[in-house]
């Protein structure tokens, strides 16, 4: 295995992540996913599905008290032998059982499990078809001993049925609602009521429209839809008494809590196999004979043909972008896995996941970020995304904060940063796509009307230019990106710096924009309304050596000299340096201010020190306890703007070090202490005031995933889109001698290989495109479908390098250059 650890490794292809033991130290889960119909699958077989909606549409349950620690609730297999009455799972966490062998295999679109004991070796393989709403399980069965086996096999899934929370919040009255029956060998469940909301707020009287099915191609002799008849009183999962006695009870009915569970006999001889499929689903209430359709089509050899294409899918997309570069993990993440998370949050944002979530929130602000990761891959379906978010912005120029995807309602927050989310996110993909007529496109607002999207672009900007203070700096409001900042604003006084820092982020390039457009007179107000915001941030918001990074109601500071805790925040120095508000001297002095005040051994912190004393006038930041979430973590999604600032700065080893301090395989090498999944990156870790100080948190769904990735394609590997073509502009890590990337553009495919042989960070020489020298770094647009080969050399002075800038910008630099050293 590559980085290997005594829990697992990845294979040697790098497309698989291989744990070699159930009980890691948190679940390490995978998404099998569609995108309509998703899978969340521990390495035990833990987690639950959920279609289009994990609130409105969820089939089955996952336990939120205990999931985390005793992942107690997932896809279970029970086998029972009928002549020892010995019973155990092939599935599920294996607290007291002598498991001789035990390998989980997390890959693209699949997670397989090995399990061997007495004398049976199983192989479970799920995975989610590309069209169909169901999850296909392939259970192999081996005798590996020497004498013949006489089985009962039991298959069980845990029904919620529908609305989520009302199966938590009131499950013994909720389950008055459910209906099971079975047909055909297929085992049915749904809910006459469905609490879905409507506009205006009404709750109409519904039954969920949706059938969840349990199904198998062996022959079933038994089974069970009651989950008292089959688990029992006082027991759970991991002792039911219809295994322990090795037959079910054929129950079903109404009123009650549901489960699905079959059961067959099994008679292998020494070496003898057995294999069969098992699917978990759903279908629509008027057409539940689906069921029977797809149970039809997923035999063994059906679903091993799905299961190909599934596979065939995924090694298409990966392959559209790929990297090499002198660091094995910097090429895992970006060829791999880092791109593999940033697909699933661009489908699912920040819906559910093993730590948050349960409902059903598509969050404005996260989907318009989420576009980044998959835009360079798939622009077509990333335009589709974009039009669909731009629909939840009002006609003000506001918009919703989060929305069900189902019910299509949501809710407005106040929130000042949200609608300059979509600016980027419109930017980005027409800099992808290179067409203005994109803009051009119509997309209804989502209260009423319609407009292009360069009107729903204008709007959103003049909506937060219209909400400034009286020294010309954006209201914080109900907060900004940084959502724990809840009540700095809520006067109608806080401002923030960071909101600053975007609207001028923003104005700088959509001024650039509008003059392409032929639109002079825009872009000049929007260059002078920069200039005005820029001046405002100078003069009123900078400290001494760095931004401070809002300012509260009654006036004070956050993040400044004066503060006892939250002395200084990293959001408010990375953006001033990406917005071009810090330059010069400035922008060098504030970044070495967060590598002097704010490094540790796992990424910059958030902000230190962490708030120990909860403060009202700032927000439930000052309540989550020290060093966890926003109170003076590492968060990883920040990290990614540091890096992106340091990239400008040119100075490549300290934007490397920066990434390979928050990289999840570096992380991973040392597990006991980071904890969770090794493949994928953590929201944020455990920062210095915290006694798990190192340990990760919530998983997956973080828009760390689509930054991270972009940080290194277009800011470290330097290969960013421009509206005339490819810009070529790297800033690498000195002992980088070369590296390739291979990208999809507009059309056509460009193979580029970059040389450092004087051991540089920054500045591009000469760049020869099909053997042909250019000027400047612009690469052309080719668009004529053909591959074109790039090759360029970093040379000249080595300036931009950390070492040299920290030596020439004073004792600060110098400082946070001695703790590093």
């Amino acid at each position: 295995m590559r980085f290997e650890t005594n829990y697992g490794g990845f294979s040697e292809d790098g497309q698989e992540y291989i744990i070699k033991t159930w009980d890691v130290p948190r679940p390490w889960i995978n998404y099998l996913t569609n995108g309509r119909f998703c899978s969340l699958v521990s390495q035990t077989g833990g987690g639950y599905a959920f279609l289009e909606s994990s609130g409105y549409h969820r089939l089955t349950r996952g336990d939120p008290q205990d999931m985390v620690l005793a992942d107690p609730l997932g896809r279970y297999i029970y086998l029972y032998d009928r002549e020892t009455g010995q019973w155990w799972r092939l599935t599920g966490p294996q607290v007291g059982y002598p498991v001789e062998r035990w390998e989980t295999r997390h890959g693209f679109g699949y997670t397989q499990i090995l399990h061997r004991q007495r004398g049976i070796e199983g192989t479970v393989t799920f995975f989610v078809p590309l069209e169909d709403d169901v999850e296909v399980w392939m259970v192999h069965l081996a005798n590996i001993g020497d004498r013949p086996r006489q089985l009962s096999l039991f298959t069980y899934v845990d029904w919620c049925l529908g609305d989520y929370q009302a199966d938590l919040l009131e499950a013994e009255f909720n389950k008055l609602f459910n209906v099971s029956f079975v047909e055909e060998g297929i085992l049915y469940a749904t809910k006459r009521l469905w609490s879905i909301p409507m506009r205006g707020g009404a709750r109409p009287n519904l039954a969920w429209d949706r059938y969840a099915f349990m199904a198998a191609s062996f022959e079933a002799t038994g089974f069970d839809l009651i989950k008292e008849r089959f688990i029992g009183r006082y027991r759970s999962v991991w002792n039911p008494l219809a295994v322990e006695r090795g037959q079910c009870t054929n129950s079903a009915g109404n009123g009650q809590d549901l489960i699905a569970a079959l059961q067959t006999e099994i008679t292998l001889d020494p070496q003898e196999t057995f294999a069969f499929t098992v699917l978990v689903g759903s279908v629509p209430v008027g057409n539940h004979g689906k069921a029977a359709a797809l149970r039809k089509k997923y035999t063994w050899e059906g679903a091993e043909a799905e299961l190909a294409r599934v596979r065939e899918s995924w090694k298409e997309y990966m392959g559209r972008v790929t990297v090499e570069t002198p660091d094995d993990a910097f090429n895992l993440s970006v060829n791999y896995w880092n791109k593999y998370q940033a697909w699933i949050t661009f489908h699912w944002a920040r819906m559910d996941s093993y730590y948050v979530g349960g409902g059903s929130i598509i969050g404005f602000r996260d989907s318009c970020q989420d576009i980044l990761g998959v835009l360079p891959h798939d622009p077509h379906k990333a335009v589709e995304h974009l039009k669909y978010i731009a629909r939840h912005q009002f006609r003000n120029g506001g918009c919703l904060h989060n929305w069900d995807p189902v019910t299509d309602l949501g809710v407005v927050s106040g929130h000042s940063d949200d609608p300059l989310w979509l600016v980027l996110a419109i930017l980005f993909t027409v800099k992808e796509v290179g067409d203005l007529s994109l803009l051009d496109t119509v997309v209804e607002f989502y209260d009423e009307g319609s407009g292009s999207l360069w009107e729903h672009l204008t709007r959103a900007l003049e909506y937060v230019m219209a909400r400034i203070s009286p020294r010309g700096i954006p209201l914080i409001g109900a907060g900004d990106w940084n959502d724990a900042l809840d009540h700095v604003g809520v006067e109608g006084r806080g401002e923030s710096t960071m909101v600053a820092e975007h609207l001028c982020w923003m104005l700088r390039e959509v001024a650039d924009l509008a003059e392409r457009r032929g639109e002079i007179e825009l872009a000049q107000v929007y260059g002078r309304i920069y200039r005005k915001v820029k001046d405002a941030v100078n003069t009123y918001l900078w400290d001494g050596e760095w931004y401070i990074r809002a300012t509260r109601d009654d006036g004070l500071p956050l993040g400044s000299r004066e503060c006892k805790e939250g002395r200084i925040y990293l959001n408010a120095q990375s953006w001033a340096v990406i917005s071009g508000i810090a330059e010069g001297e400035r922008a060098l002095r504030c970044m070495d201010a967060v590598a002097e005040h704010l490094d540790t051994p796992y990424g910059p912190a958030l902000f230190l020190p962490a708030y120990h004393e909860p403060d009202p006038a700032i927000g439930i930041i000052t309540r989550f306890s020290p060093g966890t979430k926003e109170n003076g973590a590492i968060f990883n999604h920040p990290v990614c703007w540091a890096v992106i600032a340091e990239c400008l700065l040119g100075r490549g080893d300290r934007a490397y070090e920066l990434w390979r301090k928050t990289s999840f395989i570096y992380r991973g090498l040392d597990p006991d202490r980071y904890k969770v999944e090794p493949y994928v990156y953590a929201e944020y870790v455990h920062g210095p005031d915290s006694p798990s100080f190192g340990m990760g948190e919530f998983t997956w769904t973080t828009g760390t995933a689509a930054w991270m990735w972009r940080a290194c394609l277009d800011w470290i590997l330097g290969v960013q889109p421009a509206f005339e073509g490819l810009r070529l502009n790297p800033c690498i890590p000195f002992h980088w001698k070369r590296f390739r990337v291979r990208r999809p553009f507009r059309g056509a495919i460009y193979e580029i290989e970059v040389q450092n042989p004087k051991g540089l960070n920054t500045g591009i020489h000469k760049i020869r495109v099909d053997g042909k020298e250019i000027e400047g770094n612009l690469v052309p647009d080719f668009r004529d479908g053909r591959v074109h080969q790039v090759h360029a050399v970093l040379s000249g002075s080595s300036k931009g390098s950390f070492q040299d800038l920290a030596r020439d910008s004073g004792t600060s630099s110098k400082a946070a250059l001695r703790k590093r050293s």
